[in-house]
């Protein structure tokens, strides 16, 4: 190996943009895990610097929408000359360059479905406007995870990019320093040769066997994740001068592309037999006369055209590949995939997205016309209407002559009619309202009021973020009483809660009603309800006030049975010592889902209610 190989990084960001360089097409990009400004702005560079001279370096912002990614019009010629002008989008004028997307994870989905297409097919096809063109797009995406709380870049575009890059370390410190560095130049001399080089690089079977089964392993279901792994494989030998792959290349292309994905732990392997162990019986011996068996045939002579020079993978290739990703994974990592195995469950931004004509983060425009408080596009109606100027004004000059002169040059008329008009379209994510239906009802009603106290403070103390609200219905006695309307506000919450009676019989029926009614009043106000019920399923009053079990419970179902025809999301706490059948079929007449808690707390009760939130947001959606 020359000096100037071994002065390559061995690891970290600077290593993976060159992987980048040698081949961009094939591995897509990377994604920077909340990268600072000053380390996004070299890895960048780096990249730029080592692909061939004269790549493009365009920076996307994430509010970008696709006329700008695709192209499309040029308004402006289009209405100067009064013919058709078409304009190139950031994605075909970044073609061989690179593209740098900050706050990644608030991309619209137009604009992520764009840069999901041009990552899978290297090129943008136009066909709207009367215009029909198809260009070039060979990107290289530098996107940014910036998020807060619980928001994420989408799968489907984190998918389509090959490394994860995680901006800590000494790694990432060195990368500040990479444009100042004197091996710098060397880099970006290897990286060329490595672009002539890729394509002689070939590949044992075995490796391939290999990566697969480490993704499985892993529990990656993506197949683009091997595929990509392989390809980091070919892209790391062919930079160190290699023409096959070896041991080395596979550990750098496992812990690069498939250890940010794994989703879980390997299983442990299997325990060999004991040799020594004795079988339970011995083997039959063979009879007197028969003959002994023949001599083993002498090996076969190697083949001389076969290549004993190529390094041929180790028999447990597998196994090298799993330590290669467990060691890359970060130490938080591990007791994440363990958490996930034990049946954690990740939680994601609650609120499902609704168009809304007035408000929101706008989302491009829809024909229509501006009434009801629907905003006109100025822009998109001229748009719309330039490619028709032409033919619409010819007829205007032909049927009267003589009429009014035209415009002078330079100030064109424009023929604007109702179809070209285009109104603003907003996109609203949508919060989320948690009913607290307690029952007060009985000698222990305080422990289920501190335990319902306890988990609106934790929701309460997440719901700045989350735009979630909570609200608490109380039933007793003959009915029920909306104590707590939605709100956010905690010191509210504490002294309604601390201020709560208790005793008297249990009107269950009356309870599931109330909760339909908010339920139905937080679902027409924009938001997504989730209905949360702690009570032992003992109900005594009917729904006319009568006393007795039979006629309660029998009320009880019905009003379930009312409640589960409006889909509502809904949990059915059982807060009795050792659970109650009653509650238990309340709750399947509900279609709640329904959680005993013999023992419950406030920590606890929390953990299940954001869980039963995301049930909700996905019930929301469909």
């Amino acid at each position: 190996m020359s000096s100037a190989v071994a002065d390559l990084p061995r690891g970290g960001p600077a290593l993976t943009a060159l992987l980048l360089t040698v081949d961009a097409r094939g591995l897509g990009g990377a994604m920077l895990d909340h990268p600072l400004h000053e380390q996004a702005r070299a890895f960048s560079l780096l990249v730029q610097r080592a692909l061939p001279d004269g790549a493009p370096l365009r920076r996307v912002p994430s509010s970008v929408t696709p006329d700008r990614l695709y192209g499309g019009v040029d308004l402006a010629a289009t209405l100067s000359t009064g013919t058709l002008v078409a304009e190139r989008g950031v994605l075909a004028a970044a073609d061989g360059g690179v593209i740098v997307v900050p706050m990644a994870e608030r991309l619209s989905v137009a604009a992520r479905t764009a840069l999901c297409e041009v990552l899978d097919y290297a090129e943008v096809q136009v066909a709207r406007d009367g215009i029909g063109e198809r260009h070039a797009a060979r990107i290289c995406a530098i996107v940014m995870d910036e998020s807060i709380d619980d928001e994420s870049v989408h799968a489907a575009l984190r998918d389509r990019l090959a490394f994860v890059v995680r901006m800590r370390g000494s790694a990432a410190e060195a990368l500040l320093d990479a444009a100042d560095d004197p091996a710098l130049a060397s880099w970006e001399r290897q990286a060329r040769d490595a672009r002539h080089r890729l394509m002689s690089v070939s590949v044992d079977d075995s490796w391939i066997a290999a990566l697969c089964e480490t993704a499985d392993a892993f529990g990656i279901d993506s197949v683009r994740a091997p595929l990509m792994a392989l390809r980091c494989a070919r892209a790391h030998a062919a930079l160190h001068g290699r023409l096959m792959i070896t041991e080395a290349d596979a550990e750098v292309a496992a812990a690069l592309v498939l250890a940010p994905r794994a989703t879980r732990l390997p299983p442990p392997p299997e325990e060999p037999a004991n040799e020594h162990e004795q079988p339970d019986e011995p083997p039959p011996s063979p009879p007197e006369n028969t003959p002994p068996p023949p001599p083993p045939s002498p090996p076969e002579p190697p083949d001389a055209e076969s290549d004993n020079d190529a390094p041929s993978p180790p028999s447990s290739s597998t196994d090298v590949l799993r330590e290669a990703v467990a060691s890359a994974l970060p130490p938080g990592m591990l007791a994440q995939l363990l958490e996930k195995v034990s049946g954690g469950t990740m939680h994601g931004r609650v609120g499902a997205e609704k168009q809304n004509m007035m408000r929101g983060r706008p989302r491009g425009a829809r024909s229509g016309l501006p009434r009801g408080g629907a905003r006109l596009h100025l822009l998109e109606t001229l748009r719309a209407a330039a490619p028709w100027q032409r033919a619409r004004l010819k007829p205007a000059a032909s049927v009267a002559p003589s009429a009014k002169a035209p415009p002078a040059p330079g100030r064109p008329r424009v023929n604007i009619r109702r179809e070209d008009f285009r109104i603003r379209r907003f996109i609203e994510k949508t919060g989320t309202t948690v009913l607290f239906v307690v029952d007060a009802s009985g000698s222990s009603a305080l422990n289920r009021l501190s335990e319902a106290k306890g988990a609106i403070e934790m929701l309460l103390a997440e719901s700045y973020a989350r735009r979630d609200r909570v609200s608490l219905i109380a039933f007793r006695g003959q009915g029920t009483e909306l104590l707590l309307p939605p709100t956010r506000a905690l010191a509210r919450a504490k002294k309604v809660l601390a201020a709560l009676p208790g005793g008297g019989g249990t009107p269950l029926a009356h309870a599931i009603d109330a909760a339909l009614e908010q339920a139905l009043a937080a679902k027409r106000a924009g938001s997504a309800p989730l209905v949360v019920m702690l009570t032992d399923g003992r109900a005594n009053i009917a729904r006319d006030g009568a006393p007795g079990r039979p006629g309660a419970e029998r009320d009880a179902l019905m009003a379930s049975a009312r409640f589960a025809q409006q889909r509502i999301p809904a949990m059915f706490v059982d807060t009795s010592a050792r659970g109650e059948p009653v509650a238990r079929r309340v709750a399947e007449a509900m279609r709640a889902r329904y959680v005993l808690l013999p023992a419950a707390n406030a920590k606890a009760l929390g953990g299940l209610v954001r869980t039963a939130m995301h049930m909700a947001e996905g019930s929301d959606r469909v």
